[in-house]
């Protein structure tokens, strides 16, 4: 004989009646105030063990008996060794220690892998009007925060233009694409993709640049990032919850959040290593269709190198609180800051060159 004490609920009202339960070879009588009954072992329901959580005893009737004294229910039941595999699991610190490291390792891995396979999923899905609309709109926002009307005389933006269409004709892609000029203002020399195919190229930038060639080279390369969308995968990334709602209702709309977000994302952008890669070989490749170096583009990288170390060098004169805060902001806006590992770049150009001149030499 096992005696349990409970807490009984008749399945009628929400009142708690303390009982007693005494369990028998084949038979549970239940006592407590103004409630006495017996009934089967083999009548009643009895809940599995799951760490300390209660035990619910349900009768026939709907009524349900809960306790916290799980040993004397398993052994006035005989379930002692009829644990459930989760009751295993939970009672070995050893499986504790593995489920907390794979949930880690899970968290990690989906946001590491699963997310940007999902951005560039929704990414290639999305409907072009949309992703248009999202680039005008992040235009608009940065001509009110960031940018000014470009300074450049039409002759020179009408020159660039062409190098702009000429490089476009080379893709042979049928995707729109637009050259926009911009005063870069306090972020200076810069050039960046949006999504929808529209490229941005500050005056600073083109002043900054040794001839045309260097700025065609800049532009194959952001001609890369858009090619692969990787500004809108960046911005999906970075909006996981729009994401996450577009991913799992199919909602586009929800692209119109991510419109508020786009100009900070896309100035803060720190593209990874792989679209920075896939970026400057579609930049090689373009550049070589067109009659130009890669080596181009390692040499616009060096100038845009030699400019940031000597505005660092400029701005470190200088003492004042405010005057650090406007490096610091100067520095993570530069074009350098959003394409890390300068240095490998400039070495792959050099090397997608000599691998050019190697294979011409070969034809002869």
């Amino acid at each position: 004989m096992v005696i349990i004490n409970a807490d009984y609920f008749d399945g009628k009202t929400s009142r708690r009646w303390p009982v007693t339960l005494v369990v028998s070879h084949d038979a549970v009588a239940v006592s407590g105030e103004e409630i006495t009954f017996e009934v089967a072992v083999s009548a009643i329901k009895i809940s599995p063990r799951l760490a300390g959580m209660p035990r619910r005893i349900e009768f026939a009737d709907g009524a349900v008996a809960v306790t916290q004294d799980n040993d004397s229910v398993d052994s006035a039941f005989n379930l002692a060794g009829r644990r459930t595999l989760a009751h295993r699991l939970e009672s070995h610190y050893g499986f504790i220690v593995l489920a907390l490291v794979l949930t880690i390792a899970t968290c990690w891995a989906g946001y590491r892998y699963g997310v940007p396979w999902v951005a560039r999923e929704v990414a290639v899905r999305l409907p072009p009007h949309i992703e248009v609309n999202l680039a005008q709109e992040g235009l608009k926002a940065l001509d009110k925060l960031v940018f000014k009307p470009t300074q450049l005389s039409a002759t020179r933006r009408e020159n660039l233009a062409q190098i702009f269409s000429e490089l476009h004709h080379a893709t042979q892609q049928s995707d729109a694409v637009r050259l926009e000029f911009r005063d870069g203002g306090w972020i200076g020399a810069n050039a960046f993709a949006l999504p929808g195919g529209i490229v941005v190229m500050t005056d600073q930038l083109v002043a900054l640049m040794a001839s045309d060639d260097q700025i065609a080279a800049v532009l194959a390369h952001e001609m890369g990032h858009v090619r692969h969308r990787h500004s809108l995968r960046y911005v999906l990334q970075d909006s996981i919850i729009a994401l996450a709602a577009m991913a799992i209702y199919g909602d586009a709309s929800a692209v119109a959040g991510i419109a508020v977000t786009l100009p900070t994302a896309l100035l803060h952008a720190h593209y990874s290593r792989d679209f920075e890669r896939e970026a400057d070989s579609d930049a090689f490749e373009l550049l070589k269709n067109t009659g130009r170096s890669p080596r181009e583009l390692g040499l616009a990288l060096a100038v845009l190198e030699a400019g940031k170390n000597k505005q660092d060098a400029k701005s470190g004169e200088k003492n004042t609180e405010l005057d650090s805060n406007n490096k610091q902001l100067t520095q993570k806006l530069s074009y350098l800051s959003s394409h890390p590992a300068t240095q490998e770049r400039i070495e792959a150009a050099e090397n997608a060159a000599r691998d050019i001149n190697h294979n011409e030499r070969m034809k002869f």
